[in-house]
C-alpha cells in the first residue's frame, strides 16, 4: 500500500469515527463537521451570523467573499435598510458576485486590493473575514489601514482554520491555510485593535472579534 493510499484510508477511518461520535452527541464534537458532510455543517454560517448580533440596517463587509457563501446570510441579517460590501481582489470574482446579487439587492460587489479593502471611509459596522486572514501578507499594515473604514464602535470578526489543532481534527486542515489565535491577537494588537471575544463555536476554526483600542463595541455583544 502506498503512503498516499494509506493516508486516504486513515482519513476515511478518522472521518467515520468522528461522524459516529457526532451522531452520538459526543461533547466537543457535536459542532464538528467534515468536508463530506457539506460546508454548512462545519462552517455553521447561520450560527456565526447570530453570534455576531448583526442588526437590521447595519453596514457589513465580507472580505474575501468568494462566491458569496456568507454574503447571503449577511444580506438577510442587515435587511433592506442595511448593506453588504462583498469584497474580492479579482475582477472576475467581483463580476460573479455582482451577477449573483444584482441590484436592487443590498449587496455591493466591491473590488479591493492586497493592501486595501476598497471600502468607503467610516462605512462599516462589522468587517468579517472567513478563511481569508492567512492570505493577507502585511497584516499589521492592512488592518491599521482598515481602521479608517470602520464606523464608530465598528468590529472586525476573523474566522480562520485553527493552526493549533491536533489529533484527528488536524487531518482536515490544509497546510499553510490556517492561523494561530495567539498570533492573530498579537498582530491585531499591533494594528491598533483589542480582542472583544474569542468564540468556541467552530470545531476547526478560530472565531475572534476585535474593536479598535480607542473604540467601544457600541453597546453590542461581541
Amino acid at each position: 500500500m502506498t503512503a498516499e493510499r494509506k493516508r486516504r484510508l486513515v482519513a476515511r477511518c478518522a472521518a467515520a469515527v468522528l461522524v459516529a461520535m457526532l451522531a452520538g452527541g459526543c461533547n466537543g464534537l457535536r459542532k464538528m463537521d467534515l468536508t463530506t458532510l457539506g460546508r454548512d455543517t462545519w462552517q455553521r454560517p447561520a450560527d456565526v451570523v447570530a453570534v455576531l448580533r448583526i442588526r437590521p440596517g447595519d453596514r457589513v463587509a465580507d472580505l474575501g467573499a468568494g462566491d458569496g457563501y456568507f454574503v447571503e446570510h449577511l444580506s438577510d441579517a442587515v435587511g433592506a435598510d442595511g448593506s453588504v460590501f462583498a469584497v474580492e481582489i479579482e475582477q472576475e470574482l467581483v463580476d460573479a458576485l455582482a451577477e449573483r446579487f444584482p441590484a436592487p439587492t443590498n449587496v455591493e460587489a466591491t473590488l479591493g486590493a492586497t493592501d486595501d479593502a476598497g471600502l468607503p471611509d467610516g462605512a462599516c459596522d462589522l468587517v468579517l473575514l472567513v478563511n481569508t486572514y492567512h492570505h493577507i501578507e502585511d497584516r499589521v499594515a492592512y488592518f491599521a489601514a482598515l481602521a479608517e473604514d470602520l464606523a464608530p464602535g465598528g468590529r472586525v470578526a476573523i474566522v480562520d482554520m485553527n493552526e493549533d489543532l491536533d489529533g484527528l481534527l488536524a487531518w482536515f486542515v490544509d497546510e499553510g491555510h490556517h492561523s494561530s489565535a495567539p498570533a492573530v491577537e498579537r498582530e491585531m494588537n499591533e494594528a491598533g485593535y483589542k480582542l472583544l471575544a474569542s468564540h468556541d463555536l467552530l470545531a476547526m476554526q478560530i472565531f475572534m472579534v476585535f474593536a479598535l483600542h480607542d473604540a467601544a463595541a457600541n453597546g453590542r455583544a461581541p
